[in-house]
């Protein structure tokens, strides 16, 4: 007997996929990567640029505003001094008429009253005459007196 030796079995029996192995095809070629997005650099510096101006604007709008408000009230405020100045500066002329005029009442009753003063004095004479009983004097008094009265 000759022995033969027999290969070696397998215990188990090998799994066949239900799918069919294909063979590998070729893999297609590699798609490039996508060419990187554009920076938007510029967009982003415009729009903080836009934002920026924009209040800047908002804000000189709102000074300007106020500034105008404010201006009109001083303009208020500067016709109001003006007629207030206007009305004492008549005052200040009639209150200054009306000194001159007092001025000049009072020289003329000064003047009237040294006239008086002399027409009483002459006054005098004639009664210290006619006391006295001189015919001269009394004349030379009512002279005098008819002169400064």
């Amino acid at each position: 007997m000759t022995d033969s030796v027999q290969p070696a079995q397998p215990q188990f029996e090998a799994h066949t996929p239900a799918f069919p192995q294909q063979p590998e095809a070729a893999l297609p070629a590699p798609v490039p990567p996508a060419a990187p997005k554009p920076k938007k650099t510029g967009v982003v510096v415009l729009a903080i640029a836009a934002v920026l101006l924009l209040g800047a604007a908002g804000t000189f709008g709102a000074l300007y505003f106020t500034e105008k408000g404010r201006s009109a009230d001083l303009s208020k405020q500067v016709e109001g001094k003006d007629r207030e100045i206007t009305d004492l500066t008549k005052k200040a002329k009639s209150a200054d008429d009306l000194a001159t005029a007092a001025t000049d009442e009072r020289r003329k009753l000064e003047n009237e009253m040294n006239s008086m003063k002399a027409c009483r004095d002459a006054a005098r004479a004639v009664t210290e005459a006619g006391i006295a009983q001189d015919e001269q004097k009394i004349t030379q008094a009512m002279l005098g007196m008819m002169t400064k009265c």
